[in-house]
């Protein structure tokens, strides 16, 4: 049986990650409902250190997959050496993770969740890849150019922005892409690549161009990924709930529909919309069990974390102003 791995970063305190657990339940009562554990070779959720026994008690709901709970710290102690708050971005920080990946999984393809996505139809590993390789939702570069183009700068080539490129998660990886880009970032920079993103921590570079760009100079895009055929399902729904003002209005209905063919959705956590007021509206399509669990108000960290997007956005500010 073809299987295919999937790597999910998990925080549960902080700005917006009070209801992750709640939002995992909602993921893995979609999985149970659309495909089986089996389509999975290895379901890794990778934890921050404080909240590993934590997780591991929530994700006893969750292990009919076959979940590897992995210690954030045992991998990426290269986010010590950037000791100062604003350095160290919790947008970069899952994003790293996401392309470490490699280290981490035992198949060529896997699969890259956050807690805010869920299946919407049937599915299994050789629904996401075909033919050797993995289904992708392509999007115009355009319609996201600011971080196709910090993601070129980076990689210090050209961002290409009137073609399309891959789209957001979820999305479909391969290993060999993932372990170029490492390479290319560590021969243009002469260290390990994590440090050179984390060092480049002022720019909005994200995981998804810079891997879509790399593989696209390397000339092994169409190698390993391709769009869906005629017929085929595709990657994702055709809208998702990005902001929250667009909630009332979604017609979250026509995802379940047997004429639409995405596979996943999101309804993005930082709009703040609760795991519940989801549930509520997707339980007649699959059913959903929700745990009790505790919810992590720490005002302290959430203005550590504000503390640091000021401070980041200040030193952008200044950046712009001399020109740099």
């Amino acid at each position: 049986m073809t299987q295919i791995s999937a790597i999910l970063p998990l925080k549960t305190r902080g700005r917006h990650y009070a209801d992750n657990i709640g939002r995992c339940d909602i993921l893995f009562s979609s999985l149970r409902h659309f495909t089986t554990p089996e389509t999975f070779s290895r379901f890794v959720i990778v934890v921050p250190h404080e909240e590993v026994d934590e997780v591991k008690s929530y994700a006893k709901a969750w292990s009919d997959f076959p979940i590897v709970i992995v210690d954030e710290s045992e991998h990426m102690a290269v986010f010590g050496e950037f000791s100062q708050r604003h350095q160290i971005r919790n947008w970069h920080r899952q994003q790293i993770i996401k392309l470490y990946a490699p280290a981490l999984i035992d198949t060529e393809y896997f699969l890259v969740f956050d807690p805010d996505c869920f299946a919407t139809h049937p599915f299994t590993a050789d629904s996401l890849v075909v033919d050797g390789k993995a289904v992708t939702h392509y999007m115009p570069r355009a319609a996201e150019p600011h971080f196709w183009e910090a993601s070129a700068q980076l990689l210090q080539q050209d961002p290409f922005l009137d073609r399309d490129g891959i789209w957001w998660t979820p999305a479909t990886l391969s290993r060999t892409l993932c372990l170029a880009l490492h390479r290319q970032l560590e021969h243009l920079y002469g260290t390990e690549w994590r440090k050179v993103l984390l060092s480049n921590y002022m720019i909005d570079w994200t995981e998804y161009t810079l891997y879509w760009l790399n593989a696209e100079r390397e000339g092994l895009l169409d190698q390993y990924h391709a769009a869906a055929k005629p017929g085929q399902p595709t990657l994702h729904a055709s809208e998702s709930v990005w902001f929250a003002d667009k909630m009332q209005a979604w017609d979250h209905a026509k995802h379940f529909a047997d004429d639409s063919k995405g596979l996943f959705a999101v309804v993005q956590s930082n709009t703040h919309i609760s795991p519940q007021a989801v549930q509520k509206l997707l339980s007649p399509y699959f059913p959903i069990s929700i745990q009790p669990y505790e919810r992590h108000i720490d005002y302290k960290l959430k203005g550590a974390e504000l503390y640091s997007a000021l401070t980041r956005r200040a030193l952008k500010w200044l950046r712009q102003l001399r020109g740099k």
